[in-house]
């Protein structure tokens, strides 16, 4: 069963109405984890020394990134906070962003800083595929194209994510689709947009399971995508349908059929877990040390209270088990 998702506006599903900041309960019980987290490591904060290289390709470990609720739109502090907990920078801050919004290069810049990779999902809810591809949005896209250019540093942008699910628009037509994205693509060349890269980043299921909906069905081809992603969750016994599955049960076979597509590296681009049904601590140090996907070089947490609590920073023991897995993998630049 596909995860099922309503429609986002500027965080990857519309929630329950609720401020971006933090309650003064959550800033509490922030404060006391972080407190709890130096008085069992004897460290402080977040690590100041910059990633080392690592020489072995058999070494390097993927780099850990998030989408924290709140962050980036409302400040930097949920994305602060979060590399607090972990004693660690980010390698990548992920955010939501629909085609209504223009683009601001301030606001990429403030995740970029201290050499954070900034990766915006961009969701074209209001903008059909099919007028995409047919040229009635190229002035959108030039504009955004534009401010991408502008941008000092790499910025990856993830459009039409989960493609592959009937909760999306721009589920359902596959040869539409290839159309649109190859001719953004073509757009941003011709505004010398050099500095961005494109992440295809698919459901980990398709929804409905079906020939014609399957995820190889809207691959724009490996000129076009820099970066293959997935998206997948484990909901543990929270549903009807779903038990709970280890990350190297889950990520297997998709991972096995998209590593198919193309050569380029691969990001996990939405990854998370519940804490119904099973060990949320073990699971987090089973995703972050497994060896299984050799050409994984980004997970990417939903770090939201949404359908689910799938936060990391929800359990002191599940933050212990991140930071103690992430603690010795401050990430190479070298897959990048």
């Amino acid at each position: 069963m596909a995860q099922m998702r309503k429609q986002p506006i500027q965080t990857r599903t519309q929630r329950t109405q609720r401020s971006h900041r933090p309650g003064r309960l959550a800033m509490i019980g922030l404060t006391t984890m972080f407190a709890a987290l130096l008085l069992a490591t004897g460290c402080s904060g977040v690590a100041t020394e910059p990633p080392q290289a690592v020489t072995n390709a058999t070494d390097v470990r993927p780099m850990f990134g998030a989408f924290t609720y709140g962050g980036v739109w409302q400040g930097m502090q949920p994305v602060h906070q979060l590399e607090d907990l972990l004693g660690r920078k980010l390698d990548v801050v992920q955010w939501f962003m629909s085609w209504d919004t223009p683009y601001d290069v301030a606001l990429v810049e403030s995740a970029m800083a201290g050499g954070r990779l900034p990766m915006i999902t961009w969701q074209p809810y209001h903008q059909p595929v099919s007028a995409i591809a047919a040229g009635t949005y190229d002035a959108l896209m030039r504009s955004f194209a534009r401010g991408v250019r502008a941008t000092p540093g790499l910025v990856y942008v993830r459009p039409f994510p989960e493609m592959n699910g009937d909760w999306e628009p721009w589920n359902g037509q596959p040869t539409e689709f290839v159309k649109a994205w190859r001719r953004m693509v073509a757009i941003f060349r011709a505004e010398g947009a050099d500095n961005v890269r494109w992440v295809w980043s698919p459901n980990i299921t398709d929804q409905p399971r079906t020939p014609a909906n399957a995820m190889e069905k809207y691959y724009p081809g490996s000129a076009y995508v820099d970066v293959l992603g997935l998206d997948g969750y484990n909901w543990g016994t929270s549903q009807s349908w779903s038990q709970w599955r280890s990350f190297d049960e889950i990520f297997a076979e998709p991972y096995a059929r998209i590593t198919a597509l193309g050569p380029q590296p691969v990001w996990v681009a939405e990854v998370a877990s519940t804490n119904k049904g099973g060990d949320k601590a073990a699971w987090v140090a089973n995703m972050l040390d497994s060896t299984k996907f050799p050409r994984i070089r980004a997970l990417i947490w939903f770090n939201e209270n949404s359908d689910l609590d799938w936060r990391l920073d929800n359990s002191l023991a599940v933050i212990q088990a991140a930071r103690a897995s992430l603690a010795p993998s401050l990430q190479t630049t070298a897959s990048r």
